[in-house]
């Protein structure tokens, strides 16, 4: 008999209890080894890849920076220090009964939430006609929310 004939006669009801518990050991150790060899390679990858992509997003943000300060640059012809222009905008219509204070904060929220890059500007601020509460208003906000 060759050993190969004599491993396909074995079964595990021939095997004792110990070398049952070999057996499973081994199959129980491959499959660790197996998986966390595959999540090693995964992390590997997704690391690979966010290098990948901050080396594309830094090359591109150097572009942009590398336009911006050559269209910036512009050839000095007076000594004399260049003035801005100073921008007047209007002010508000505003309800009697609203404080400056109140105009002022409600205008740096707009600004602050839309930036200054964009040009926006308040046009009118008034008090609001519903006779809804705080509570009422936040029920309706939240039933009426897209998903």
């Amino acid at each position: 008999m060759n050993i190969s004939n004599l491993a396909s006669f074995v079964t595990s009801a021939d095997l004792s209890l110990s070398e049952k518990g070999i057996e499973s050991a081994k199959v129980i150790l491959t499959g660790f080894v197996v998986v966390f060899a595959v999540l090693l390679l995964l992390i590997l990858i997704i690391k690979l890849y966010g290098l990948i992509i901050e080396k594309a997003q830094g090359a591109a943000e150097n572009r942009k920076k590398k336009k911006l300060k050559e269209s910036s640059e512009v050839p000095k012809t007076s000594s004399a220090p260049v003035q801005p222009a100073k921008v007047v905008a209007k002010a508000p219509s505003v309800d009697s009964g609203i404080s400056d204070e109140v105009v002022a904060v409600i205008s740096a929220a707009v600004s602050t939430m839309y930036g200054s890059s964009q040009g926006v500007r308040v046009k009118s601020i008034k008090k609001s006609d519903t006779e809804r509460s705080a509570w009422a208003n936040a029920g309706v906000l939240e039933n009426t929310r897209p998903f």
